[in-house]
């Protein structure tokens, strides 16, 4: 897989704006290719009980803040344990996965990508993705894979935060 190419001026810029800004590059960029109905980026709280919702393009729904209680199911272990992501591109294998689809449904969402977030071999976080039905193709998934750089500098940027020499 070749590295993203990124315009440098997009990213520096964003970059010393923050995360937020960091993770509006990275919407922007997938909104273009290979699109999206909905984009959140979670990651475990810094005790590693919840997940926590950093960036959300639905906010009224998906708001920023604690997510989801961490279990350890095979939803979670797949994602940040095996390092591997939930490709679900019906409604049944969705449901095979979130079994509380029926909300999802109701939205209209008929496709799910949760992408991993892995940093010097760690999990650090999670991109979800949701579309139509059959949206997630192998070719969709890799230009969704060819952006992981770009969530993993808005997920350590919130680390950063605070950050003071001297």
């Amino acid at each position: 897989m070749t590295a993203p190419a990124f315009a440098s001026f997009d990213l520096t810029a964003a970059m010393g704006r923050g995360p937020e800004s960091i993770y509006a590059l990275l919407a922007n960029r997938l909104r273009q290719k290979p699109g999206f109905d909905l984009l959140t980026v979670l990651a475990p709280n810094r005790v590693g009980d919840r997940l926590v919702r950093l960036f959300s393009t639905n906010t009224g729904h998906y708001p920023l803040g604690d997510a989801d209680p961490v279990q350890d199911d095979r939803w979670f272990r797949h994602l940040f344990v095996r390092k591997e992501p939930v490709i679900a591109n019906d409604a049944a294998a969705i449901r095979d996965w979130l079994p509380d689809y029926s909300e999802f449904a109701e939205m209209g969402y008929g496709s799910l990508a949760n992408i991993p977030v892995v940093v010097a071999g760690e999990a650090i976080g999670i991109m979800n993705l949701m579309a139509g039905p059959g949206h997630f193709s192998t070719a969709n998934v890799a230009v969704i894979s060819a952006e992981l750089p770009l969530a993993a500098i808005a997920l350590c940027a919130r680390d950063a935060r605070g950050l003071r020499l001297g």
